[in-house]
């Protein structure tokens, strides 16, 4: 409380205690859980909550957690299903709108890989069409309309590149931007090829 105090001082912004919380693992004791809510003056939430669209949870990741995620991937597709849509239509679609979905949260945390195996197999349902409920025949795989068009692809992004290349671009912020790492040159941060 004194560190929120002393950043609600600095920064001339008041924290919201109507809209704040505060998790503590399952075995904690509810003697100890009473005593925090006096003390803070938050309510507690239970294990996971959505800040800013990402899960924030106590243990292990789950795959339930990113469920609002998939929901979102799968919402947008069963609302284009309706529409008579072209292939170059739909990779447009696939490019700009479903693939933006998940990238804040990839940008924050790192989804499971079965989360993105699930919204690139159902966009790759939505891009080659379904027949009363089936699936249509796939005639390419989804790793070669990855490829650029000058090579016979789409350019459609694996979302598991996609999250690799976040986490180093955060990887790279922390060792260059970071105050304990400021005198290292940039030269003795990056891993020898």
């Amino acid at each position: 409380m004194e560190t929120l105090s002393t950043y609600e001082d600095t920064s001339d912004q008041l924290i919201n205690k109507g809209k704040s919380h505060f998790m503590v693992p399952k075995d904690t004791l509810p003697h100890l859980i009473d005593m925090f809510q006096e003390i803070i003056g938050f309510t507690q939430r239970e294990s996971p909550i959505n800040y800013l669209v990402c899960p924030l949870y106590i243990g292990r990741q789950r795959i339930i957690y990113y469920s609002d995620l998939v929901a979102k991937v799968v919402k947008k597709i069963s609302d284009w299903h309706s529409r008579i849509l072209c292939f170059g239509g739909k990779a447009t679609l696939i490019k700009h709108v479903l693939q933006s979905i998940p990238i804040h949260t990839m940008a924050t945390i790192s989804p499971p890989r079965t989360t993105l195996q699930y919204i690139k197999r159902v966009t790759a349902d939505f891009f080659w069409g379904m027949d009363r409920d089936k699936k249509k025949y796939h005639w390419a795989s989804w790793e070669s309309l990855s490829f650029p068009y000058e090579e016979g692809g789409i350019g459609v992004r694996h979302l598991n590149d996609v999250c690799t290349s976040l986490q180093i671009k955060q990887w790279w912020n922390f060792m260059t931007k970071h105050s304990l790492w400021g005198s290292i040159s940039k030269s003795q941060v990056l891993p020898e090829v």
